[in-house]
C-alpha cells in the first residue's frame, strides 16, 4: 500500500474521506497513531495547522501509544508556537517530557526545544526549569551538531542573563563551533543533524554573547 494516503498535502473532503477510510482498515493502534502523526506533520508543513491539530488530538484521545505520544506532544507544541500561543506550547513540551520520563526509550528533541523556546522568548521565570530539564533529560553519548548548538546556546543565554560572563562566552563559542560544522561526524549520517537556523533570533543572540555583547539579550 502506498504511503501517499497518509502524506497528503491537501485536505479536501475527498482527501479526508480517503484518509479516514484507510485509517479505519488499519488494525493496530500503534500503526494508526503513526499514520495520524505523519499526516498531521505533512498538513502542518503546508500551513494547515488547525487541521493537523485535529489529527494529533485524535492520537491523544483514541490511540495514545507510548512511542508516538512524545512526538505528538512535541508537534503540538511547535504548532502552538506558530500560532502564537506560547503558554500551550510550554504545556505540551512539558507533557512530551513527562511521557519521556515514563518511557525513557521513546525520546524526542523536546529536551532542547523546550529550553530554546524559553530563552528565545525571555521567559526568565522558566530559566531554572530549562536548566534542570537539560541536566535531567539529556541522553549521554555522542551528539549531533544541532544538539550541541541548542544545548550550549541555551546555557550561554541563561549564563548571560545571570551575568556569568566567562561561562556565557564559553558556551556561546561551543554553540557557534557546532553551527560551522558541515559534517555530523556520524559515519552513516554525515549530513544529518546539522544546524539549519543560522539566521534565527536564537543564533543571533548566541553570536552576540560570543563577542561579549551580552547586554543585548540579558535585559
Amino acid at each position: 500500500m502506498s504511503d501517499d494516503w497518509y502524506s497528503k498535502t491537501t485536505w479536501s473532503k475527498a482527501d479526508q474521506a480517503d484518509f479516514f477510510a484507510r485509517l479505519k482498515r488499519s488494525r493496530a493502534a500503534h500503526n494508526k497513531a503513526n499514520y495520524l502523526w505523519v499526516q498531521a506533520r505533512e498538513l502542518d508543513k503546508v500551513g494547515l495547522s488547525h487541521e493537523a491539530m485535529m489529527l494529533l488530538d485524535k492520537v491523544l484521545t483514541e490511540f495514545p501509544e507510548p512511542y508516538w505520544l512524545p512526538l505528538v506532544c512535541k508537534l503540538k507544541a511547535e504548532i502552538f508556537v506558530k500560532l502564537g500561543n506560547l503558554d500551550q506550547a510550554i504545556a505540551f513540551y512539558r507533557r512530551a517530557l513527562d511521557v519521556e520520563r515514563q518511557h525513557p526509550n521513546h525520546r524526542t528533541q523536546a529536551v532542547y526545544d523546550f529550553g530554546k523556546l524559553v530563552v528565545e522568548n525571555k521567559m526568565t521565570s522558566l530559566y531554572d526549569e530549562a536548566l534542570a530539564v537539560l541536566d535531567e533529560m539529556e541522553l549521554p553519548g555522542k551528539k549531533f551538531p544541532v544538539q550541541i548548538y541548542k544545548k550550549n546556546g541555551i546555557l550561554a543565554i541563561i549564563a548571560a542573563h545571570k551575568r556569568q560572563t566567562e561561562s556565557a562566552r564559553k558556551f556561546a563559542q561551543i554553540a557557534l563551533d557546532a553551527v560551522a560544522k558541515d559534517n555530523s561526524d556520524f559515519r552513516y549520517h554525515p549530513k544529518f543533524g546539522l544546524v539549519q537556523d543560522q539566521e534565527s533570533k536564537f543564533c543571533n543572540a548566541v553570536e552576540a554573547i560570543a563577542i561579549s555583547h551580552i547586554q543585548s539579550f540579558s535585559n
